[in-house]
């Protein structure tokens, strides 16, 4: 009984637990675009901001809006930056929160 007991518990953990933000940094979405050669940018929790060159990539499943809530999954690319905000990145991973 006490090894039913103990697996309902620990199933009910991993399985309430969301899956879909591991890994993934709270940011939000900032539009930029009155800014000499800026557009949407992403600033990441820490306040440090982020230039996504693909961005749209995930507008059927993100809505691509200022100040939209989201997680993010990235990586840098070390591509030039014309907007100077913070790092080029390429979005792994984005979701609405």
């Amino acid at each position: 009984m006490k090894k039913i007991i103990l697996f309902s518990a620990l199933s009910f953990l991993i399985f309430s637990c969301s899956k879909s933000n591991k890994g993934m940094t709270k940011a939000i979405i900032r539009d930029y675009t009155g800014f000499d050669g800026c557009g949407m940018q992403i600033v990441l929790e820490n306040g440090d901001a982020i230039e996504p060159g693909n961005l749209f990539s995930f507008s059927s499943t993100v809505s691509i809006i200022d100040g939209q809530k989201v997680w993010v999954k990235y990586h840098e690319t070390g591509a030039p930056s014309i907007c100077q905000g913070g790092p080029t990145v390429e979005i792994d991973e984005l979701e609405e929160r």
